[in-house]
């Protein structure tokens, strides 16, 4: 929450918080703010003061969605909702006034020309990586850690553990897409249930997939020094025959990652 030079309140990024701000002729006001977004597109806030107090209340409208709506205590609001902007809503609060935000989210695709025309998909602000299994190898806290990480002698390392996390599973695939048909027909959106931790950014929690078509790129490995090679130049791309069901998650959730696919487009 942001204050605003109005004496009102920006919600600038959506997370659940709290918060007490001071609005208007400088009177107390509590905001609470319940959502999982970016996981999912209702943004609600409650609005609660000792008394009626009038304040602009500002929304950020994101700019990738489309038809957002508002409602307060379940009404809709006939307010012009421009992307990329914010939204000024200023009218008397009352205690327990609820404002609900409805971002829909939608599938859409990034195509990196620098990089042989691949393609990374996003569903709403998420750009989404190849699901890979993390294997997880403890090495030494101290004998890999940076010149400046200024470790004590008497340090403990056993509780500030380092690991070396290698693909337990193949990861040299490139997307099957055919681009004459919508990306609702060549991807999936899987909603899952909220993690029981409350931690989606794990591969094994993450509350959203996407499910999608595969090949895997022939020639394209580890290179001399252990690393992802560069993607192949695409007039050079030559894909293995059999098709497979891959899983794509949000890229926050997953420490190795493929976001930038080699494509196969089957349209051509």
């Amino acid at each position: 929450m942001l204050a605003t030079p109005d004496n009102g309140i920006a919600a600038a990024i959506y997370g659940a918080c709290t918060a007490k701000v001071k609005v208007a002729d400088g009177k107390t006001v509590e905001i609470t703010e319940e959502t999982n977004y970016p996981f999912e597109e209702s943004i609600r806030f409650t609005i609660n003061s000792a008394e009626g107090v009038t304040f602009p209340f500002y929304l950020r409208i994101p700019a990738w969605t489309e038809k957002p709506s508002v409602e307060i205590n379940g009404t809709p609001v006939n307010v012009i909702l421009e992307t990329g902007k914010y939204v000024r809503i200023e009218r008397k609060w009352q205690k327990g006034d609820k404002v609900t935000l409805n971002v829909p989210m939608k599938l859409s695709q990034s195509v990196w020309h620098v990089n042989q025309d691949s393609r990374s998909i996003n569903y709403g602000p998420l750009t989404f990586s190849l699901k890979i299994k993390e294997d997880y190898k403890p090495v030494s806290s101290t004998e890999t850690a940076i010149g400046d990480s200024k470790w004590q002698k008497n340090a403990d390392s056993s509780k500030w553990p380092t690991y070396e996390i290698y693909p337990g599973s193949d990861w040299n695939y490139g997307l099957v897409i055919d681009d004459k048909i919508p990306l609702t027909e060549n991807f999936k959106v899987v909603v899952k249930a909220w993690p029981a931790d409350n931690f989606p950014f794990t591969v094994n929690s993450v509350p959203l997939e996407i499910k999608a078509r595969g090949r895997k790129v022939i020639g394209w490995d580890f290179d001399q020094y252990g690393l992802t090679g560069e993607l192949p130049i695409k007039e050079n791309l030559r894909f293995e025959s059999n098709t497979e069901d891959i899983l794509l998650i949000p890229m926050g959730a997953a420490r190795l990652r493929i976001s930038a696919f080699p494509i196969q487009n089957t349209s051509l």
